[in-house]
Parts: structure tokens; sequence; C-alpha cells
């Protein structure tokens, strides 16, 4: 986690500090009187939304109703309407709550994509000890006693078993790299039917939750409501109010603070002390934050060995993982590994990055995987690791690669990815002649064209999940081909997470030459666009089988995107295009072959605004997959239009610059 983070919750807090001290001091007979939601009864330590102020609950547990459906949920998640509440036993201080989402695109498998466990630890609640676990289990071969009566959501294999843990022992029959997720259930009984053949039933059900009375001051607000009082959360604590706004004398957290003059001064008293609190606080993380920050710094120039063992980012690391709900992410030992790759072997050597060396393994039960090394002696290395860790746990899609596991950061000696092993190596090797000429040759048009959606498939998954991820180094040898020459996009060490409704995200540009968006180079600005631009690179290459840069190449046709858009632009498409895709004997071929060129020539502009979202670069690759059938394109989203022999229409004149005409691609 990063240092700073550690100031956002007592930020928040003094944020709704200072909101209910306006509002005390502007309107102090706004009332806490209890509100209702359906059936619900809502008073301390929780709020309405809309109904009640801010501080007639403990800041965390505000609920929202949905008229509609009379059901309460809690605002503050990551999605809308994620826990539903049930029902709420304030004598018991515990709350029966269900989940309510999908599996990422499937809208009929009510499956959570996160592990609800872990997304509930920014609440101050207790899963009680009466709730069972549901674990969902994916992405791998599973025996038919676990799969579910659907069997698939979003197009993997999913089977379920119960748990008394959230992360306990897997049963027999349950393979190590399967993917998971879990969720308490309190519904289940031992006996009853398997857990894979009532899951829904057990997930609308629901589990009990027990919040923490000391807090948020609960037992307190007990004595205050017998004494007829208004229990509400100001200033960081709990207080008891009377009639009239003021707080009641003889409370067990406050003294008297009526009209007379000395309550008044007794209460400025109280607000100095409280504010004085809370910047003693803010001091103390910030030496705390400078403490870190500078010992991060010291580490920059540790060895690999120091990096390790000597305490890195990872421990923190590790505590975000829990708390950021990702999927569970095996561990390996540095022996298993090491045996798997026949001791980091040159022979099982599939490649080298920037990074790190990939190897092919087999573990001990014949799996086939890839593991990539880090280089030592690298803090960058490191926080590589970090990354690919910390986004691929968040990720499932079909064209992703799919991590693992990684090798623990206290007990190894280097630092270990494993993936699954994808056989056909990269793109650059088939286009480039790097895996000969025979397997290049293999790559048709069509196939060619499959790549091309399923890769701009990968990246709008990548570019609407939530949080947004900018995978930032999109080019051919980051994207494996499997059996059937299937996509997997791999290497998401440079990639970032998006803040909510960020537009952008400044940072020095990285990236690699040839693919990297000259106005994320030049402004030192990082959009899901300039994901777009390394992708219209990858596009040229898959049209012209040329590399994106070239130094036997003249002027500035060194580089590819640069030599693509001037060919485009000047009717010279024939010799752009790789003469062994039929090109100049196929009709269809060619109208296919402009669409792509002219949406890659959209993808290529130099101003971010401009290009077009993945979204509709994917819509018009599809389209282009259906022309086979068809011998037209339709007009769609502004980039697919009617083709004919020569260059895309839409490229037929040289490029206005978006300077002195309207957007059009948002």
């Amino acid at each position: 986690m990063h240092p700073a983070l550690l100031l956002l919750p007592l930020a928040s807090l003094l944020h709704v500090a200072a909101a209910v001290g306006n509002e005390t001091s502007t309107s102090n007979n706004t009332s806490c009187t209890p509100a209702t939601c359906g059936n619900l009864t809502i008073r301390y330590p929780f709020s309405l939304s809309g109904v009640q102020p801010l501080y007639c609950g403990y800041p965390v547990l505000d609920l929202t109703c949905d008229n509609r459906t009379g059901h309460a949920f809690l605002s503050r998640t990551f999605r809308d309407h994620l826990f539903r509440v049930d029902s709420i036993s304030y004598e018991n201080s515990t709350m029966m709550a269900a989940i309510e989402t999908t599996f990422t695109s499937d809208a009929g498998c009510p499956v959570p994509d996160f592990n609800v466990t872990s997304s509930l630890s920014p609440y101050p609640f207790i899963i009680s000890s009466t709730n069972k676990y549901l674990v969902f289990v994916y992405n791998c071969w599973l025996g038919e006693r676990f799969l579910l009566p659907r069997q698939t959501c979003a197009n993997y294999t999913m089977g379920a078993y119960i748990s008394d843990q959230w992360n306990g022992t897997r049963p027999t029959g349950i393979p190590w790299n399967c993917s998971s997720t879990s969720v308490p259930v309190s519904g289940y009984r031992d006996g009853t039917r398997p857990a894979n053949q009532q899951y829904e039933q057990l997930i609308s059900d629901g589990f009990v939750l027990e919040w923490m009375k000391p807090a948020m001051g609960d037992q307190d607000c007990d004595e205050c409501t017998r004494r007829g009082g208004e229990c509400r959360f100001v200033q960081l604590s709990f207080q008891c109010f009377c009639s009239g706004g003021l707080l009641c004398s003889n409370s067990t957290r406050t003294n008297s603070t009526s009209n007379h003059p000395s309550g008044k001064v007794n209460r400025g008293i109280k607000i100095a002390a409280g504010t004085a609190a809370a910047i003693v606080c803010l001091v103390i993380l910030g030496v705390g934050y400078t403490l870190l920050y500078t010992r991060r710094k010291s580490k920059r120039s540790a060895s690999f060995e120091g990096l390790i063992h000597g305490g890195t980012p990872l421990p923190s690391l590790t505590k975000e993982f829990s708390l950021a709900g990702l999927a569970y992410t095996h561990i390996f030992t540095y022996e298993e590994l090491d045996e798997a790759t026949d001791s980091f072997s040159d022979a099982r050597e599939l490649g080298v990055g920037g990074f790190g060396t990939v190897y092919k393994g087999i573990l001990r039960d014949g799996s086939t995987v890839a593991v990539k090394r880090l280089y030592k002696n690298s803090y960058k290395s490191v926080e590589q690791f970090q990354n690919e860790v910390g986004i691929l746990s968040r990720l499932r899609h079909p064209n992703l690669v799919t991590l693992y596991g990684c090798t623990s950061q206290t007990n190894s000696r280097d630092l270990l990815l494993v993936y699954e092993f994808v056989p056909n190596g990269t793109l650059a090797d088939h286009l480039h002649g790097a895996v000969g000429a025979a397997a290049q040759a293999s790559l048709d048009w069509p196939t060619r064209l499959g790549i091309a959606v399923e890769t701009a498939s990968a990246l709008e998954y990548l570019h609407t999940v939530e949080p947004q991820v900018v995978h930032r180094d999109v080019k051919t040898n980051n994207i494996l081909l499997g059996e059937g020459f299937h996509v997997k996009v791999a290497d998401f060490g440079l990639s970032r997470l998006f803040p909510a409704d960020a537009t952008h995200v400044s940072t020095a540009p990285q990236g690699t030459p040839g693919y990297l968006d000259p106005m994320y180079h030049q402004c030192y600005q990082l959009t899901d666009k300039s994901d777009v631009y390394s992708f219209g690179v990858v596009l040229v290459e898959l049209i012209s089988s040329k590399p994106a840069v070239d130094m036997n190449r003249r002027g500035t046709d060194v580089n590819l995107a640069n030599m693509a858009v001037h060919m485009i632009q000047s009717y010279e498409m024939e010799q752009l295009v790789d003469p062994q895709l039929g090109y100049g004997s196929d009709g269809e071929t060619r109208r296919t072959v402009d669409l792509v060129a002219e949406v890659a020539f959209r993808c290529l502009q130099p101003e971010q605004d401009v290009r077009p979202p993945i979204g509709e670069v994917l819509d018009a690759l599809r389209e282009a997959q259906r022309m086979d059938k068809v011998g037209y394109v339709k007009d769609d989203a502004g980039l697919v239009k009617k083709s004919r022999d020569g260059s895309p229409d839409c490229v037929m004149y040289q490029w206005i610059s978006p300077s002195t005409t309207s957007n059009n691609s948002s």
C-alpha cells in the first residue's frame, strides 16, 4: 500500500467531522429520528442517506433505500446496491446481509467475481462464526460432483463447495491452480443437498455480520437513548445530544454544555482539544510516511537479496490483497519451480523481456506452466512483481493470460511469477519470422483478423473494468497465441489502475519504442487512448508483417506508424500490405484489409481525443469479420463505412487537425 493511503481514513473522518460541525452550527434542530426502509428501522449506528444527516450514524454505515424494492443497501461500496441489508438486530449488534452481483459480464450468473470477506474489511464488521463459506472455483478442470447446474459463468467452467473457513484447505478433486472466490453463507446445513446444487438460494439467504460496538460508541448510545438523548457521531467520536441540539449533561462521554457561559467555554476547549488531537495524528502519520518513503528510497540502491530478505513493499502488498478482494493466489516455493524449470536451464528458455526471463516449467503433477524469473539487483523488478500480481489477480477474461501464482518474498531466493503456458509463442514471432517462414505463412488474413478482434476484446475489458486498467505496453511481443491462435494478452508490469472518474494519470512515459503514444511521450499524460495508439501499431503489423521499428527503413519510415499513415494517405496500400495475404487478388480480402487500415489510421492519430475508444474499434473489427458473408460494410459508430477498391474512403483526403474541427470520437 502506498504510504500516502495511510492518511485517507483519518482524512475521511476529518471531512465528515467538518461537515457535521457545519450542520450542527447552522441547523441545531436537525433530527436523527429513526427512519424506515421497507421493514427495516434505521437508527444509530446506521443512517439513511437522503433522509437522515450523516452524523446520525457511524460514517461508513450509511444505507441507501431502493424505494422500488423496499430493500436497503450499504452505500459506500465499489458497486451500487452490492450488499443488501435484510434485517438488523440492535439488541444483538448483528445484521443479516446478502450479496447482489454477477460474475463479470454474465448477467445470469449471481456469483461474485471477488472475495466477499476481503471486500468487507473497510467496515467495522466481524463475519459471524456461525457462517460457513461457499467457495466458487473456476478457470481449471473440475470433476462433475463440484460443477454448478449451469456449469459455466462468463464462459468459465464453474464449481462450488462448502468450507468452514474462507481460505480453508480445498477438498480432494479441486486442482491447486483453480481461481476462486468465496461468499459467507448462513443457511447451509450439513447433510442437505450439495452446495453446488443450492448455491443461488444460499447466496440469496445471506450471512450474519456482527458490528464492533466499542468502535462506534454503541454501548453509550443505549444509555443515551434511555435518557431521552439522540446518538450522533460528531468530531470523530460518539456524542449524546439532548433537545435543542446541545450535548446532554451527565453524559458518560461529555461534561455539561448548557447555555451557561462556562458550558460554552468547556465546549470551546473540547473543540480545540479535538482539533489538536487531529493535528497530532496527522503529524504522526506524516512522520510515518516520511520514514517509509525514506526507507523505500534507500532500498532502491540495495542488492536484490536485500530487496527480498531485508524487507520490501511486499508485506504491505500482502495486506492490500486481503483488503482489495482479490482472488486466491497460490504461493509456490523456489525449490519446486527450480525443479520444474530444470534449474532454469537455457534449454527451457521461452523469451527474454525488460524485467526478466521466461522459462517453460513442468510441475510435479505434470502441469505445464510458464515461469518468469525477474532480474536481480533491480528495484524496478520488485515493482514490476507487485504490479503484475496486484493487477492480474483482479482480472478474469478469456483473452488475458492467467496468473497461477508466485513465490513468497520472504522464503524465496528470487521473485518468480507462474502463468498458464501458451504454446504458440508471441504474435511477433509469427509475423516477423522468429518461428520460421512456414509459421508466418500459417497466419492467413482471417486468422490475423481473429487475433485483432480478440486483442481488442481484452483491451475493452481492461478499459471498462472497475477500476480501469491501462496496459501501457500493448505490442506484438505481449500478445501470446494459444491453440487455434487464440489470444492471451500478457505482461502487466507497466500497467496502471486508474482512479474513478480520472481522465488521465500524469506519469513519466514508459513503454516500447514504436508503440508509445506520442502525446503521452510529449505531455506525460497517460489515458486509455494511449493503449488505442499502441493497438493501432499492432493492426498495421497484422496488415504488413513489418516490425514496429526497423532501422533499415529510411527517414521517418523507421517508425512503422509514420510509414503506415503516409502510405494510407498516399494510396500506397499495395506497398504496405503483406503480399501473402492476397490483397491484390481477392476482392473480399481487399475490402476487409482496407477497413482494418482505416481503423488503424484512426487509432494512430497524434491527438488523443481524436482516436476512437477501444469499444468502437472492437465493433469495427467484428464487422470486418462478418464481411465474408456480406459484400459491404454498414456505417457503424463513424468507423465502418462502405468500401471500394483503393484506400479507405475516410482517408482519401489529407487529415485535418482536430484543432480546426469538432471532436467526434468521444
